[in-house]
């Protein structure tokens, strides 16, 4: 959905920015953030263990956190300038989600604030939901797995 600042500006907060489809976190995926990040027998001193009592590994936090950027840059695209990470106020992780599961994100405008001529602070709060389709889930179907207020600063081209 492309946009402008001044779209952003005339928002009320609450305004919902979008759900994105959904995306599968695979193993491969998992293994891929752990070697990125260093979370490596050699850094760690031991194997990575998994979480689950059974065995199973769970989707790291870290990497569920860093989906936001995909989610964001795919569904939303400024019509001019670039938005910048200007960090996160309050970060949730409510349960885990297994490697192999689906995710999806639902984005809502939280504030809009001009800071400078140019410069615009924006705040989203970011619902991402795990797909519970097993029907011996608790409750099968979506269910939030994290929630992150996330603050990104606008630039504007002059």
């Amino acid at each position: 959905m492309p946009y402008t600042p001044a779209d952003v500006l005339s928002a009320v907060p609450g305004t919902p920015l979008f759900t994105s489809g959904w995306i599968r976190v695979g193993p491969e995926d998992e293994a891929a953030f752990c070697e990125a990040t260093f979370l490596r027998e050699e850094h760690l001193g031991r194997r990575p263990s998994p979480v689950g009592a059974a065995g199973e590994r769970a989707v790291s936090g870290f990497l569920l956190l860093s989906m936001l950027a995909v989610f964001h840059k795919r569904e939303l695209r400024m019509t001019s300038g670039h938005a910048l990470n200007y960090g996160l106020d309050r970060v949730r992780f409510f349960r885990p989600v297994p490697t192999g599961a689906r995710v999806r994100l639902h984005a809502e405008l939280g504030a809009a604030e001009q800071k400078t001529s140019g410069r615009i602070r924006v705040t989203t709060r970011n619902t991402l939901e795990v797909d519970d389709a097993e029907p011996d889930a608790p409750s099968p179907g979506p269910r939030p797995a994290m929630t992150a207020d996330w603050l990104m600063l606008l630039v504007l081209n002059p």
